[in-house]
């Protein structure tokens, strides 16, 4: 491979030699990549609001999550207190109905 001189191009060939330029000649190829500058204060880091953003997601997962498991939870509680007085209910009308025939009877 060449020294970077003058005359190569950004991939470091010869501009004579190189496909991609001789390809893109109409068009303006830079000598160098061009990077952007990074920006100074005033607002988050990229990594710090990706941060931020999944742990507000997270929180909102957790919540509903937990919400439909307390749901559930008190829908069984619920069920669960409905069977035993339903019991207990059935239970007292057998007795009652059975004095009630016994001292008629």
């Amino acid at each position: 491979m060449e020294a970077m001189s003058s005359t190569t191009c950004p991939h470091g060939l010869s501009r004579a030699n190189c496909e991609i330029c001789r390809i893109l000649e109409p068009s303006s190829v830079p000598d160098a990549p061009h990077r952007t500058p990074a920006r100074a204060g005033g607002r988050f880091p990229a990594g710090l609001a990706t941060v931020a953003i999944v742990m507000i997601v997270g929180f909102l997962v957790v919540g509903w999550v937990s919400a439909a498991v307390w749901a559930v939870l008190r829908i069984l509680q619920l069920v669960a207190v409905a069977a035993v007085a339903g019991w207990i209910g059935y239970q007292l009308g057998v007795r009652r109905a059975g004095r009630g025939r016994s001292s008629s009877g």
